[in-house]
């Protein structure tokens, strides 16, 4: 089990994704469209160069778009016209950085891939982005966790304190998360029903002012393990004024 697995589709929609695809490259806008195609969660309505003014997008009733992105080319305007529209945007590329990470999700993305990510997964990750969840392929989580780490605005005492935050539960249902349970199996594991587990998660995104789960996750991880570091000093203090 990973977190990436419970992200990328565990959960995925009842309902088949509408999805369209577009990349400049034709080749490659063929092979993602024709494999897409095969699956029978995704109805995929169509596929477009990303070059074409957006007004020629076959957008009625899509979803989700599948938007491949060259090295350099900066498609942050393009996506916050698609989110304008209410279509969730997953963003397939290469020569990610973490400033480029920020912005794509600063404009509205709701998931970021690498290229060299296998089809199939794309698949989940459409099914994931369409049932409200934000993806992120594992090559990226670094990238990531260093723009959460450095918030704009630091919590004046110090990330511990968001840990303190959240109730015994609450930390206990992230702290499953963070293992790579997904929801219905922490559910299991704590003896409540997913709807509580979702409850608890949705409380602690606002308490630690995260923007998604993921975000919320890592957020945790961090706080433990600072909380964590500051307790192993003092226990070896306490164990040498004992000898």
């Amino acid at each position: 089990m990973s977190l990436e697995r419970d992200l990328f589709g565990a959960e995925s929609a009842d309902d088949r994704a509408r999805v369209l695809v577009a990349d400049h490259d034709p080749i490659s806008r063929h092979v993602l469209t024709s494999v897409l195609g095969t699956s029978a969660q995704l109805d995929v309505v169509g596929s477009v160069n990303n070059q074409q003014p957006l007004q020629q997008w076959p957008l009625g009733h899509v979803d989700v778009a599948v938007l491949a992105i060259a090295p350099r080319e900066d498609a942050t305007g393009l996506i916050r016209q698609l989110d304008l529209r209410k279509v969730r945007v997953l963003v397939v590329g290469t020569g990610w950085t973490q400033r480029r990470l920020d912005a794509v999700f600063a404009a509205g993305a709701t998931g970021c891939l690498v290229k060299t990510i296998k089809v199939a997964k794309v698949a989940a990750a459409i099914r994931a982005v369409a049932s409200g969840h934000t993806v992120l392929s594992p090559e990226l989580r670094a990238l990531y966790t260093r723009r959460v780490s450095a918030p704009p605005v630091p919590a004046p005492a110090g990330s511990m304190d968001l840990l303190h935050t959240l109730t015994s539960r609450e930390q206990e249902v992230l702290r499953h998360l963070a293992e790579g349970m997904s929801t219905a199996e922490t559910a299991v594991r704590l003896r409540v029903s997913p709807a509580t587990v979702k409850s608890h998660v949705s409380h602690a995104l606002t308490k630690l002012g995260a923007r998604n789960r993921l975000e919320a996750v890592l957020l945790f991880q961090q706080s433990w393990r600072a909380e964590s570091d500051t307790a192993a000093p003092a226990a070896r203090r306490r164990s040498a004024e004992v000898a």
